[in-house]
């Protein structure tokens, strides 16, 4: 599910198995939780004390109201006995194939062609978010996966961050949430994450997929919010000769600093040749 694999699970396989009462695979810890294969099903467990009630419970809402094969399916919330606690878990499809950290960390790359239909995929995913008033706040390539490895089949990862457009919020501002490198220029300097957050992140993700870097940034450089905002407004690492125009078209609209620029999911889709 897009945790990272290097960590040990906080329970042990054994308790694990005999909580659910069927047999699984560790698959990564997370900042608040672990997840587990178990058959066909992914299993994500609450480990952290300090995990918002509210978050969980917008997750939720978030999953339920969304269906599209580019999101992950959310398929029911169990109550696990683990130790002396009990901990909230949600059982999600399994998405076969690794995610887009994993493919990063193998060099596996895909061509033009392939990321554009990441591109598009991503895209009918976040549009399918925005349109139940969902915006998911954190994609980046370790919420990405991608169906039987098809670059043309991503499927949005962990809406843990995700914020109903017309619901209350748990989050104060200005702070900054989400993950840094794919950070909006809004969101780094604290303000809200609306929409067009989502768009950015997208772009930064299948540009870096295209240039097999960061379009922005270098790995192992240390910048201030200023510097990085500074970068951005720089614009980002030209994109190789064989992305499409269309595509190109898109990316660009994409990493646009000024939101507006950015368009929606739906205006993206059609420049793509979609709707």
């Amino acid at each position: 599910m897009g945790d990272n694999t290097d960590e040990k699970p906080r329970h042990a396989a054994a308790e694990v198995a005999a909580a659910l009462g069927e047999e699984v695979e560790f698959l990564g810890r997370g900042t608040f939780g672990d997840t587990w294969r178990a058959g066909d099903t992914a299993i994500k467990i609450i480990c952290s004390e300090d995990y918002p009630a509210a978050r969980l419970k917008r997750e939720v809402e978030g999953l339920r109201r969304v269906s599209s094969p580019y999101v992950v399916a959310l398929l029911e919330t169990l109550t696990l006995s683990l130790g002396d606690a009990s901990r909230p878990a949600l059982r999600f499809e399994f998405i076969a194939g690794g995610d887009l950290a994993r493919s990063i960390t193998e060099e596996r790359w895909p061509n033009a062609d392939e990321a554009g239909r990441l591109l598009q995929g991503l895209l009918a995913g976040a549009d399918a978010l925005h349109h139940t008033g969902t915006i998911h706040r954190d994609i980046k390539p370790g919420n990405v996966a991608l169906r039987d490895g098809d670059w043309g089949r991503p499927v949005l990862l962990d809406l843990g961050l995700a914020k109903q457009l017309d619901g209350s919020t748990i989050t104060v501002y200005p702070g900054h949430i989400g993950t840094y490198t794919y950070m909006a220029p809004e969101q780094l300097e604290g303000r809200r994450a609306r929409k067009a957050a989502d768009l950015w992140a997208i772009g930064v993700t299948v540009r870096q997929m295209l240039c097999r870097q960061h379009p922005f940034y270098r790995t192992g450089e240390a910048l201030s919010i200023e510097q990085a905002i500074t970068r951005m407004s720089d614009g980002p690492m030209p994109l190789p000769e064989a992305v499409s125009d269309p595509v190109r078209s898109v990316l660009d609209r994409l990493t646009a600093v000024p939101e507006y620029e950015r368009g929606s999911t739906g205006s993206n889709l059609r420049r793509l040749g979609i709707k």
